[in-house]
């Protein structure tokens, strides 16, 4: 197949595509920033205009930076301990050879299949003061733990929902590593754990990357975690954005709080795949 006839195939199947993330992305993040620059007027929500009060009292009050800081924190803690669990699982299913692998996949994606109202019933369930893990806890002789409405809790549940998510790119991405590699590492002396961080490790960045990118938007996004596992002990964006709306009616300034996430989200995304891509240089060193 030509050139020419080549990119007009590629433009024609990605055209559906580009068309339903312009009409469902774009416009709608474009008339957030529009309305994070209109004036607040209360009792009549907002008026069209110009200004960036709203951002400058997001980026400079100490209260807001305080939730910003904290938000980051769960992100950087949600993202880092889910890598630790999913890349070591996604290496064991690329890998492995036996019977029943597909049942721990799909027990390991199961809950991408489930409500999200259900997963966090069930979190509360299991992290209350007399939850199942807290009598868990007492059962061994060890003292109850503070999860239900604690920074703690809410990590556990994003983690537990992120996991299924990471998985998928970080499969993708050891799929691409083939044995050979390994077994070449390996017959040049090295261990097999030193072949895993020095050369499969490296080599699963653009994987690592997307993970991270989709753990953080989980994070920014998980409005019901936030609010029914954290609640006001732990008041990340998401939820400041929520009070905005729906009890102080600022639009304005939540449209604002959104635009700045989504700035620092893909600000993520961008370090994640210059980092990935130093990694992958390195190896090809």
């Amino acid at each position: 197949m030509t050139g020419p006839r080549r990119s007009t195939l590629a433009i024609f199947v990605l055209a559906p595509g580009l068309f339903f993330l312009a009409v469902f992305f774009v416009l709608p993040v474009l008339m957030l920033m529009q309305i994070s620059t209109w004036t607040f007027t209360p009792g009549a929500l907002m008026r069209a205009g110009f200004t960036l009060e709203h951002y400058a009292a997001f980026l400079t009050d100490p209260f807001y930076l305080g939730k910003l800081a904290l938000t980051a924190r769960v992100a950087l803690v949600t993202t880092i301990v889910t890598l630790v669990l999913a890349l070591p699982l996604a290496y064991w299913l690329v890998r492995a050879r036996f019977a029943g692998k597909g049942l721990i996949l799909g027990l390991v994606l199961s809950p991408l299949l489930t409500n999200f109202v259900v997963l966090v019933f069930a979190w509360i369930v299991l992290m209350g003061d007399n939850g199942a893990i807290n009598q868990l806890l007492r059962a061994v002789g060890l003292p109850a733990a503070k999860l239900l409405y604690s920074e703690t809790g809410v990590v556990i549940a994003l983690v537990h929902i992120s996991i299924p998510y990471a998985l998928i790119p970080l499969i993708a991405a050891v799929s691409q590593v083939g044995d050979d590699i390994e077994a070449a590492a390996m017959s040049l002396g090295a261990s097999p754990w030193r072949a895993f961080f020095a050369v499969v490790l490296p080599l699963c960045g653009a994987g690592l990357g997307a993970a991270a990118f989709v753990t953080v938007s989980i994070v920014l996004s998980g409005f019901a975690f936030a609010l029914f596992v954290g609640g006001d002990s732990v008041l990340i964006v998401p939820l400041l954005i929520w009070q905005q709306v729906s009890k102080t009616l600022n639009w304005p300034f939540a449209a604002a709080m959104s635009v700045a996430s989504l700035v620092i989200m893909l600000a993520i995304l961008a370090l994640g795949m210059w980092l990935a891509r130093r990694l992958g240089q390195r190896v090809s060193a």
